[in-house]
Formats: structure tokens, sequence, C-alpha cells
């Protein structure tokens, strides 16, 4: 009986980061071709690429523990705060505000906020988080669907617009790169994320939303740094810290009837 072949044990983890290379290579020329082949002039096209290239293995839940910062007219910081957060996609995100013992959260649950202020309920109504459609969302929905949710946020879809974003090609969706004064959305052209995003408040006012620090965890790529501008005032900044993407999250941290009896951190 003839032997094996034994290689050196050098050449087989050469041969191994040259073969990983080539994977790299083969699925980064994929993705360029799929653009050249259906060049994305549209938010819906957007939205069809987006479910094409990244489909499979997405997030299904995760939590992070956020320092935030708040800040006054002045631009001063005056306050910071320690926020424990879950997102449960396609609906379902809770923040629980400093210590977990004063019993203050929000609660989203399929579209509807639910806010507990010193363990009591003191407000439920209708509210879409936006950032949840486009981070994860919109793979749980029909393209025409995600279309309809951006559009109730008050984006207008059939505006689309390219441009760059600190150097590097964003998407716009719902707007042109130099009007900036209604909601809309800015995305990374290459992998596919939300940089930037302008949202109309409850009085009127104008949010900027500023997404950076990305981080490649396990091969999604996350956030870890956002700050929230009003009327181009910086008002807020929040730092993700501890993030995990294997949670197994209990349906009682979405579950309003439930608040007070359940936690996934230390309490």
């Amino acid at each position: 009986m003839r032997s094996a072949l034994k290689m050196p044990k050098s050449y087989i983890q050469i041969l191994g980061v040259v073969l990983i290379s080539c994977c790299m290579i083969l699925c980064k020329n994929k993705k360029e071709k799929s653009k050249e082949e259906n060049p994305i002039t549209s938010a819906e096209a957007l939205i069809d690429f987006i479910k094409t290239q990244k489909s499979e293995d997405q997030i299904a839940e995760f939590t992070f523990v956020q320092e935030t910062i708040f800040f006054n007219e002045a631009g001063q910081s005056q306050d910071t705060s320690t926020w424990h957060e879950a997102i449960r996609y396609p609906t379902e995100f809770r923040i629980d505000f400093g210590d977990p013992k004063n019993r203050n959260a929000n609660i989203n649950r399929n579209d509807s906020i639910y806010v507990f202020r010193s363990d009591s309920l003191v407000h439920s109504g209708p509210e879409i988080q936006e950032f949840l459609i486009l981070e994860g969302g919109l793979f749980h929905y029909s393209t025409a669907e995600t279309m309809e949710r951006l559009e109730s946020l008050g984006i207008d879809t059939s505006v689309f617009s390219t441009s760059t974003y600190k150097g590097k090609p964003v998407y716009i969706l719902g707007s042109t790169p130099s009007d900036t004064g209604k909601p809309q959305i800015w995305m990374d052209a290459e992998e596919l994320y939300v940089v930037r995003r302008f949202s109309q408040g409850k009085q009127g006012e104008l949010y900027e939303v500023k997404y950076d620090d990305f981080k490649n965890i396990e091969g999604h790529w996350i956030e870890t740094w956002i700050e929230f501008h009003v009327d181009g005032h910086l008002i807020q900044t929040e730092r993700y810290n501890d993030i995990d993407l294997h949670p197994n999250l209990d349906d009682k941290v979405f579950d309003p009837k439930a608040f007070g009896t359940y936690y996934w951190f230390k309490n």
C-alpha cells in the first residue's frame, strides 16, 4: 500500500493562506461584477442588492453596553450614563438606562414603544425604530415592505443619489448630496452599512446621526461610535462595549408585561 505524501507543516499553512486569499478575491470580484451587471440607480435596486449579497448568516440578535455622554447647548458634556441594550431583528429593541435597580427602560416591540420610569409604564404607542430597518430588518421584509417602512418615516424613496463621505463612496436614499435638510439615509457603497442618517423629530427638529468606528466582529460590520446632532448641534455621543453576537435572549426581554422580572445582564 502506497503511503500518503506528507507535506511540511509550514507548506500546508502557506497553502491555506493562499486558498483563503483566493476565495476573498473571488468573492470581491463577484460583488464588483454584480454591481457592473446590475448598476444600482435606485433605492429599490439598492435594497434588492443588499438582500442578495448579505442574506446568508445574518445577525439574529446582539447585546452591548453603551457609554452615553450628553452635551448642553454650549457643546459641553454635562452627564454620562451607562446603558444596557439588546436588539433582536426585525422589530425588537430595548434600552435599560443607568442603574437597572431604578427600573428605567424603553422597549420597542412590533412597531410599538413602551416607556418605563421607576418601574411604571408611563407611555406606550406606535413607533418604528428607524435604524432597525436597514441594519437587519430588511432581511425579514420584502423589498416593497422595506420601501413602505422608509417612506412612513418621511424618506422620499423616489430620490436616490451617490456621493462621498469621509473619502469613501456612498449611496443616499431620499435626497441629493447638497440637501441635508430632510429625512435621508447614507450608506457605505462598498460594505453596505449606514454611516449617516437624518430624521425628523416630533417637534419638527432635524436629527443627524453619524455612525463611525466600525468593527468587523465575526464577519459583521458593527458601528461602535455614534453622534447625535440636532439642527447642527452635538447633543449626545455613544460608545459600544462588550458586544455579544450570541446572547440567546429570552422572550421576556422584549415583553412589556414581564418588565422588571428578567434581565439578560447582571442586575
